[in-house]
């Protein structure tokens, strides 16, 4: 894969993720802690199925091959699947998304620190315009939000951008089977967590869609990207999923985004566009 093509296969991933609103609509009574233990497990069963086909005999060998910052993989986004749904209980989902778009500034200060990574100027002018363009976008439910909701928010953006950080540190390496393991533990620490493992055949669905189109799908792409990608621009474009989630929910739904969501997600929009547009001429 090239860098073009690496970020082609990031916007789709944001597309991927922006299907989350959709399926959540979906769900009839399943709770947040059951919907993420079955969106886990389907997340790691996809990623292994993807592997055993690549990999073929080799795929389990793999597992053993990722080191350190395969480990800081699976732990950061493992947590950082968990703390999202922490989050949303906590805060407003306002809230708890305008937090997670700060990932990209997040991403940019670990690389620089880690890796010696370096985001550009534009690069630094398209986050600052995509955390406006989010605030924008969640305004009304941003002074609604908790602190403590707050705070758990901040890790799982925390969780999002070292994930990311650690693909790149890895990138001459095979993290696909570090990615499958963040789904074995989330899905492993969110098993305390259900009182209830019953779903109804719908909600089921739902859970394993979530899994595999929704975040599965997105991280099998990201993993492959983040190799070509910088960490920084990778959180950056996909923010995409934050523009494209509630014109889905419009389309499906007829939800009509409010005034500031249009403006918001514009500006996003550009940010996005910008940013993709410049690091692609920038390669040529």
């Amino acid at each position: 894969m090239t860098y073009k093509l690496g970020i082609a296969a990031v916007l789709v991933a944001g597309l991927c993720g922006s299907s989350v609103g959709v399926l959540v609509r979906l769900i009839e009574d399943a709770n947040g802690w059951q919907i993420l233990f079955y969106r886990s497990v389907s997340f790691a069963l996809l990623v292994l199925a993807f592997m055993l086909v690549r990999n073929g005999r080799e795929t389990f060998t793999r597992f053993t091959k990722t080191g350190v910052w395969g480990a800081v993989v699976s732990i950061c986004l493992g947590s950082a699947f968990i703390a999202y749904i922490f989050a949303v209980l906590l805060t407003t989902v306002a809230s708890a998304v305008f937090i997670l778009s700060a990932s990209p500034f997040i991403a940019a200060l670990l690389s620089w620190i880690c890796l010696g990574e370096k985001a550009s100027g534009v690069s630094w002018a398209c986050m600052t315009a995509g955390l406006l363009g989010v605030a924008i976008m969640m305004a009304e439910g941003l002074l609604a939000g908790s602190a403590l909701g707050s705070a758990v928010a901040l890790i799982a953006a925390l969780g999002y951008a070292a994930s990311i950080v650690a693909y790149r540190a890895g990138k001459d390496i095979d993290m696909m089977p570090a990615t499958c393991l963040a789904g074995v533990f989330a899905a492993f620490v969110t098993v305390f967590l259900v009182d209830d493992f019953m779903l109804s055949g719908n909600d089921l669905v739902i859970a394993v869609l979530l899994g595999t189109v929704q975040v599965g799908l997105q991280y099998i792409l990201i993993t492959i990207a983040a190799k070509h990608v910088p960490a920084a621009e990778v959180t950056l474009l996909m923010l995409s999923e934050v523009i494209l989630a509630p014109v889905w929910v419009w389309i499906g739904f007829g939800e009509t985004p409010a005034l500031l969501t249009l403006i918001g997600g514009a500006v996003v929009l550009v940010a996005v566009t910008v940013q993709a547009g410049t690091a692609i001429a920038g390669k040529q």
